[in-house]
């Protein structure tokens, strides 16, 4: 069982491996995904850039409606 205490390694591969990768612009080509997908995240320290990227790219990115202060 996967749950019981103590149990953390596996005895079996993976059933199912992906064959695709996510598009974030597959079905949708609106025009604000389309911004989304333009901007260039500067002046920011390498983690908060990974964290907007990763989140652009599987559409959970959402534009501010007021600027931020940092």
């Amino acid at each position: 069982m996967s749950c019981q205490r103590g149990d953390t390694g596996r005895t079996r591969k993976q059933k199912y491996q992906n064959s695709k990768t996510f598009k974030n612009n597959l079905y949708d080509t609106s025009k604000l995904t389309k911004e989304i997908n333009a901007i260039e995240h500067k002046g920011l320290c390498e983690h908060c850039k990974q964290v907007l990227e990763w989140r652009v790219h599987f559409r959970k990115y959402k534009p501010l409606t007021q600027p931020k202060k940092w």
